[in-house]
């Protein structure tokens, strides 16, 4: 494959979806092919798992059982959508939440096996490691804050304590100091411009790594 994959970590509510809105914008402009996929999701199958994993009536569902649903859904979206899709030219993934989300959910966060569920998910994603993966640090109580402007019903996960939560964050900051020519942190407090600026400076160090041509404009 001779693609890209970038990967957006981090909690609901900490901009992901929209610094990848303008990143993919930024890419078509210079001429990339983007796809951009979501997990839990991405695929028909995937998508299904999805409304399992977030409907509130399962709650006592089991953490392995999280887990093995969350890499299902996983394994789905690399075969149908990602192997096809870097066999192109100038083909660059942009996935909101990939393989570490399972490393800091249901690793740190769920308390299971790290390296069983790093076992799995090489299981789950062979060969398909992200090139640069972003990290939304985001306080959990600034992202309440923001998710207090909408008016729905909390989902399966949301619902998870605060506990939880710095767990996660923990396992994040863990990935970061563990892969820190991957993993890029970024301070999900800073305005919307400066978070994409920092952005496109590691993206362009990156295509500039690959030798593919691009406008710097």
């Amino acid at each position: 494959m001779s693609g890209i994959v970038i990967s957006f970590e981090g909690i609901d509510a900490s901009g992901k979806t929209t610094q990848i809105g303008r990143l993919e914008t930024w890419l078509r402009e210079r001429g990339f092919d983007v796809l951009v996929r979501r997990e839990p999701g991405g695929t028909e199958l995937g998508e299904r798992i999805r409304e399992i994993l977030l409907d509130p009536r399962w709650r006592v569902m089991h953490p392995r059982t999280e887990f093995l649903l969350y890499s299902a859904s996983r394994a789905q979206l690399v075969e149908e959508d990602l192997v096809p899709f870097l066999q192109r030219e100038k083909a660059i993934a942009l996935l909101d939440r990939y393989y570490d989300s399972s490393t800091a959910y249901q690793g740190a966060g769920r308390g299971l096996s790290i390296k069983e569920v790093e076992h799995v998910n090489r299981f789950a994603t062979p060969e398909l490691r992200p090139h640069l993966t972003f990290f939304f640090d985001l306080p959990l109580t600034e992202a309440r804050k923001r998710k207090g402007l909408q008016s729905r019903e909390m989902d399966r996960l949301e619902a998870s304590n605060d506990a939880f939560y710095e767990r996660v964050r923990q396992g994040y900051l863990t990935l970061c100091a563990k892969e820190p020519d991957r993993m890029v942190r970024l301070d999900a407090t800073l305005a919307a411009d400066a978070i994409a600026e920092r952005i496109l400076e590691e993206v362009k160090k990156l295509l500039n790594n690959h030798r593919l041509d691009w406008r710097a404009d």
